[in-house]
C-alpha cells in the first residue's frame, strides 16, 4: 500500500462502490475456501495500458527488449470511455499503465481528466521524460491522484546502465517542473512517488536517492525489486543484498521466494490492453492468457463472466504453480495492491 494515497482513495469511496468491492471480496473468499469460482460484482480495480510503446529500451522489460510479441499501439479515446461508462460507478481505483510509456499516448491526459470526472482514484508510473513546463501543467490540472516516478540511478551512467537511451539530466528537469506546476497551482496532486529499482550496479546508490528525493521535493522514495527470468539475468541484475531481492539465489539456481498465499487478482482486478483485449492480470505481459476482446464484445462484465476467464479462476485455484506467468511471482492476497 506505500503506492497508494490513502486521503486520496477515500474520497473516491461511494456506498455503491464499496458494496461492489465488499461483494468481490466475499466471492473470492467463498472460491479461496470452496476451490470452485465465484465471481460477484466488477473488479474494484481497473489497469488500463495507454499504449506498448516506450521511448527507453531496458533490457529486462518485454517492451525494452524487443521480446514483446503483442503488436504496439494506442488505445483509442472511444474504447477507453465506454469502459469507464460502464464501470465508473461501481470501479474505485484505475491503474493507467502497463508495458509503454503513457505520455506516448497523447489521449493520455484525457484518460485522466474522463476518469477523475466520475471521481475515481487515478494513478500512472512513467519514466518522466516528457515534462515539459506545459505538459507538468496540464498533468496537474488533470487531477490525477498519483504517480511513480521512475528513477533508477544516481549519476548517468547508472542511470542508463537499465534505462537505456535515457537522459538523467531530463528526467529530473522534468520532476522540478512538476514540482513547480504543483506548487503554482497549490495543488498537493498528483502525489510524486520516486521510484527506484535496485539492481547490483546501483544498490549502494540507496543513500543518496533518498537525498536527492528530499532535495526534488517529492512525496515518498520507494525501492522496489527486479524480475528477471534467466539465471544469468539473475547473476548479473540482481542486487547482493537479499533484502532488495524478490528470488534465493543460488550458485546454480535462482527461484521466487516463499509466500505467495492465495492469488486475488483474477476476482478483484483487471488487465485492459492498449487494443481492447483482455488479460486476467499484469503478469500476463504478452496476453497469452487473453480471455476476451472489445473490440468484439462491446461490454466487459460480459467478458468478466465469461466461462474462458472462469477457467483461469479456476487453473488460480487449484494449479496455481501450473501458470507460466505466476511461476515468476511472489504476490499474493497480502500484496494485492
Amino acid at each position: 500500500m506505500q503506492e497508494v494515497s490513502l486521503t486520496q482513495l477515500a474520497r473516491a469511496l461511494t456506498l455503491r462502490r464499496v458494496a461492489n468491492a465488499a461483494t468481490g471480496v466475499s466471492g473470492f473468499m467463498l472460491s479461496a475456501i470452496t476451490k470452485k469460482s465465484f465471481v460477484w460484482g466488477v473488479p474494484p480495480v481497473l489497469t488500463v495500458e495507454p499504449t506498448n510503446i516506450c521511448n527507453l529500451k531496458c533490457p529486462l522489460c518485454v517492451t525494452g527488449n524487443g521480446s514483446m510479441i503483442r503488436p504496439k499501439g494506442r488505445m483509442d479515446l472511444p474504447t477507453y470511455q465506454r469502459l469507464i461508462d460502464e464501470l465508473g460507478d461501481k470501479i474505485i481505483y484505475v491503474i493507467l499503465y502497463q508495458q509503454g510509456e503513457p505520455y506516448i499516448n497523447h489521449h493520455f491526459l484525457d484518460f485522466v481528466a474522463y476518469a477523475k470526472a466520475r471521481q475515481l482514484y487515478v494513478t500512472t508510473s512513467t519514466n518522466a521524460h516528457y515534462f515539459d513546463v506545459d505538459t507538468c501543467r496540464q498533468t496537474v490540472a488533470s487531477g490525477i491522484d498519483t504517480m511513480i516516478v521512475s528513477v533508477d540511478g544516481a549519476t548517468q551512467k547508472s542511470y542508463a546502465k537499465y534505462r537505456a537511451g535515457g537522459n538523467l539530466e531530463k528526467v529530473l528537469t522534468g520532476i522540478r517542473n512538476l514540482v513547480a506546476a504543483k506548487k503554482s497551482a497549490r495543488r498537493k496532486t498528483p502525489y510524486l512517488y520516486l521510484q527506484f529499482l535496485v539492481f547490483r550496479h546501483n544498490e549502494h546508490e540507496i543513500p543518496v536517492m533518498e537525498r536527492l528525493a528530499r532535495d526534488l521535493g517529492v512525496d515518498r522514495f520507494l525501492k522496489k525489486n527486479v524480475q528477471v527470468e534467466t539465471l544469468d539475468e539473475a547473476r548479473e541484475w540482481l542486487p547482493r543484498d537479499d533484502r532488495y531481492r524478490r528470488y534465493d539465489l543460488g550458485e546454480n539456481n535462482f527461484h521466487v521466494k516463499s509466500g505467495k498465499g492465495v492469488c486475488a487478482r483474477p476476482w478483484l482486478s483487471t488487465m485492459v490492453n492498449w487494443d481492447g483485449t483482455i488479460s486476467p492480470c499484469c503478469f500476463d505481459k504478452n496476453g497469452l492468457h487473453a480471455t476476451g476482446d472489445l473490440r468484439q464484445e462491446q461490454r466487459f462484465t460480459k467478458i468478466w463472466n465469461d466461462a474462458k476467464y472462469q477457467r483461469f479462476r479456476h487453473e488460480i485455484l487449484n494449479n496455481r504453480d501450473g501458470i507460466d506467468i505466476c511461476k515468476n511471482c511472489n504476490q499474493g492476497l497480502r500484496v494485492f495492491v
